[in-house]
């Protein structure tokens, strides 16, 4: 039994150990990226490179919003991006509950066309895409920059997953007490699935704030960019002043930050129970 028990404990030390080595790994670049922005042009391209500012220079970040309108960028990214996670969410809720607890003719088939669009690769989406947008006159608005995200296929397979599991009792409660359709989805399924929405929130938030493919070849005013295409022009303008795109980096990940931190206790769980059983 002893010997069973040492076994235990050297085992767990030596995988506590791989995982604070990885984790160091992971969170480097973080660092890296965070110290790189208090530190000045010449002290960055220094070799070798230094792991603590010699000289803490503050003035990065105010002359990060003298070289640019980084505030600007910075409310688009932002309201852009609100707009289309919470439609997105709200949608794959929709149809995910549809998916799982209605029966209608085709609805196995139609769920698989929406999974075999997952394996269209997104690239090759864009051009066909555009077309759309500019047929419908939504090129260069903020539009162009929302309605795309509003379904999100792997949100509807996520969401549909955690419906499948949710015992059909509740639904028939609520039914029997006078729900309709929508109060019995609006008032009982959807605060059970708070875990698995907080998931896709984040899920969504990070692929929209995120995005520069996209807003590159559909947005051509300034006053439409988002941080992403933003940062890009500040380099092709100012050139590689890489003190500037350190502070500017270290901002761009603050509500990414903000966002997991709100939902962290809930991501776990949504991935686990929406993702396992179909």
């Amino acid at each position: 039994m002893e010997v069973t028990k040492k076994k235990r404990s050297v085992g767990f030390y030596v995988i506590l150990a791989l995982l604070l080595v990885g984790s160091l790994i992971m969170i480097m670049p973080l660092y890296w990226m965070i110290i790189s922005s208090f530190k000045s042009q010449t002290e960055l391209l220094q070799m070798p490179p230094t792991m603590w500012p010699k000289k803490w220079i503050w003035s990065n970040f105010s002359r990060v919003f003298e070289t640019m309108p980084f505030l600007r960028y910075y409310a688009n990214s932002l309201v852009f991006s609100a707009i289309s996670t919470v439609v997105g969410v709200f949608s794959s809720c929709i149809i995910g509950y549809v998916f799982a607890k209605y029966k209608f003719k085709g609805r196995d088939a139609l769920f698989f066309c929406f999974l075999a669009c997952m394996m269209i690769p997104y690239d090759t989406l864009m051009i066909p895409l555009y077309k759309i947008m500019e047929n419908l006159h939504m090129v260069n608005t903020p539009l162009v920059l929302t309605i795309p995200y509003f379904v999100n296929i792997f949100g509807v397979f996520l969401m549909r997953q955690f419906f499948m599991d949710l015992p059909d009792d509740y639904l028939e409660a609520a039914e029997m007490d006078g729900c309709g359709q929508f109060r019995r989805f609006w008032s009982v399924a959807l605060p059970m699935a708070q875990s698995s929405m907080a998931a896709l929130f984040i899920f969504i938030f990070m692929a929209v704030y995120n995005s520069y493919l996209w807003p590159l070849i559909n947005v051509n005013s300034r006053d439409l960019f988002t941080l992403p295409v933003g940062m890009a022009s500040m380099m092709s303008d100012r050139g590689n002043q890489f003190d500037l795109l350190m502070a500017a980096s270290t901002m761009v990940v603050v509500p990414i930050g903000v966002v997991f931190a709100c939902a962290q206790k809930n991501f776990v769980a949504g991935i686990t129970m929406g993702g396992v059983k179909g």
